[in-house]
């Protein structure tokens, strides 16, 4: 199906330019005119004065520097302001999907995206969106820890149907773009295919996971203002259900009041950030499925640069909820297993470990080693 708004392994993008008009082109060129002609006159008479007078000669540059100073802050005063559309288009929404068994029903997926318009307060209406679609894992040799569905003709049908499906769903979207990747390249490399994908225009994104909805309300306006005016912001992350420890570096209070504190812990659940950061300080560190394995531990050594700013200092209830739609964690594991769809050998010590803690009948679940 041919649609304007997927996007199979390519990547677009798209350059505006205004021109100035005839009054400022024709301003500024006198005002070239008398700073060459005062440049000229200083320099003459630096030639004939004798050193004694470097002073007044500076005292003259110093007065031609501000006079360009000057004019260059008039021609600020000029400058086209922001267009509604750059506006819009500055702060992007990407949620990463991958195969699951709830497939090819688009209830989890529009679960996240009805969140973001739902909790994200201020977030214009038409912000561009980017749906991801990771492809379906070969089966490897060695099944141990492999808990994603993998290839074969059952799941082929169901991801070639939600794939149609997201198609017709999004097809009068224009701001809604589908980046189906060719095979299973992961999270990490899911994020590089967006960033080669946003607009010039796009200084910021949020990050959402296909089984972490928002439950909360969040103030976009107040995260992208204050992000405009502190630098060191670079991510913000939000508290979920486990409790955020390890602080480190100073506090930012917004304008409107919302705290922001700075926690050693790097996640790439649900958080907000900016592009460059992304580009130039995190992806060429990452060489593993998911960020967050390669960036701990930069984190732990520089938490003044690396680690996230946590909205509302990571206090007060969650701010999302884990659905675990890849079923791969405590009991939807554990049907799994009893389903036979995952087998025994295949778990791994840290799944038996997280499924005991989460309750799930350890003597039950070894009567399936021998499955």
């Amino acid at each position: 199906m041919n649609d304007t708004n997927t996007i199979r392994d390519s990547s677009s993008r798209s350059l505006a330019c205004s021109p100035l008009s005839a009054a400022i082109l024709k301003r500024r060129f006198l005002r070239r005119l008398i700073i060459a002609l005062l440049t000229s006159a200083v320099a003459w008479n630096q030639f004939f004065q004798p050193v004694d007078r470097l002073d007044k000669l500076t005292l003259n540059t110093t007065i031609i520097s501000s006079v360009e100073k000057k004019h260059a802050e008039s021609d600020n005063d000029h400058k086209d302001p922001p267009s509604p559309a750059s506006a819009t288009r500055k702060t992007a929404v990407v949620i990463f999907t991958h195969l699951i068994n709830a497939h090819p029903s688009l209830d989890p997926l529009m679960t996240i995206y009805n969140g973001t318009k739902r909790y994200l307060n201020g977030l214009p209406e038409k912000a561009p969106y980017f749906i991801t679609v990771d492809g379906i894992k070969d089966i490897p040799k060695n099944m141990e820890g492999e808990l994603f569905l993998m290839e074969n003709q059952e799941n082929r049908n169901k991801y070639d149907e939600y794939i149609r499906q997201l198609q017709i769903h999004f097809k009068d979207h224009d701001n809604v773009k589908i980046l189906i990747a060719g095979k299973n390249i992961g999270l990490a490399n899911n994020i590089r295919r967006v960033i080669d994908n946003l607009s010039p225009d796009t200084k910021y994104m949020y990050l959402f996971q296909h089984d972490l909805p928002l439950v909360k309300e969040i103030n976009h306006t107040d995260i992208l203002v204050t992000a405009e005016a502190n630098d060191k912001m670079r991510l913000v992350g939000f508290k979920g259900d486990d409790p955020i420890q390890r602080p480190c570096g100073d506090d930012i209070v917004s304008e409107s009041g919302i705290f922001y504190r700075r926690f050693k812990l790097w996640t790439d659940r649900n958080h907000f950030a900016r592009i460059d950061h992304y580009k130039n300080d995190i992806l060429p560190r990452v060489t593993s499925v998911f960020p967050e394995d390669n960036m701990h531990k930069p984190t732990r050594l520089n938490c003044t640069y690396f680690a996230p700013y946590y909205y509302e200092g990571g206090k007060g209830d969650p701010y999302y909820k884990h659905t675990d739609a890849s079923e791969r964690y405590g009991f939807k594991l554990f049907e799994r297993v009893k389903r036979g769809e995952v087998a025994y050998s295949s778990l791994s010590k840290v799944n038996i470990m997280v499924m005991e803690r989460m309750g799930v009948n350890m003597t039950e679940l070894e009567t399936y080693k021998s499955g």
